[in-house]
């Protein structure tokens, strides 16, 4: 787990980087508030998520299957909810707001599958 909030610290900060340097200069009109905290909002489900599923993993590879279908279904109507409700809640906002969280989405979501995959491996050897 050590290793994974290491370098998911590290993958935040490169988005970190990245959107500031973007929105202070090319996307400078289309930045909201909400963007930096949406940031810690991924990066603080990703870890619970993950610290989660490496709990279960080493338990049956059948229970685990189910629970890790679960857990992911779980936190994607997660994240669709928070998307819809703020969405919802401030209608001017939304799509540049549902543009960045997609964005977030497939960058936390391909870095966790990519993580969690290297582990399972590991678990299965």
């Amino acid at each position: 787990m050590k290793n994974f909030i290491i370098k998911s610290t590290f993958l935040t900060i490169i988005v970190f980087v990245l959107g500031a340097v973007a929105y202070s200069t090319v996307l400078k009109q289309f930045f909201l508030m909400i963007l930096p905290v949406l940031l810690i909002f991924f990066f603080v489900v990703t870890n619970l998520v993950h610290a989660y599923l490496l709990r279960i993993a080493g338990k049956s590879s059948a229970r685990f299957t189910s629970q890790y279908m679960a857990t992911s279904f779980m936190k994607m109507f997660f994240y669709l909810a928070v998307a819809i409700i703020y969405a919802v809640i401030n209608k001017e906002e939304a799509r540049i707001f549902l543009i960045n969280f997609l964005l977030l989405y497939v960058v936390y979501t391909t870095f966790e599958v990519i993580e969690f995959s290297k582990v399972v491996r590991q678990i299965n050897k």
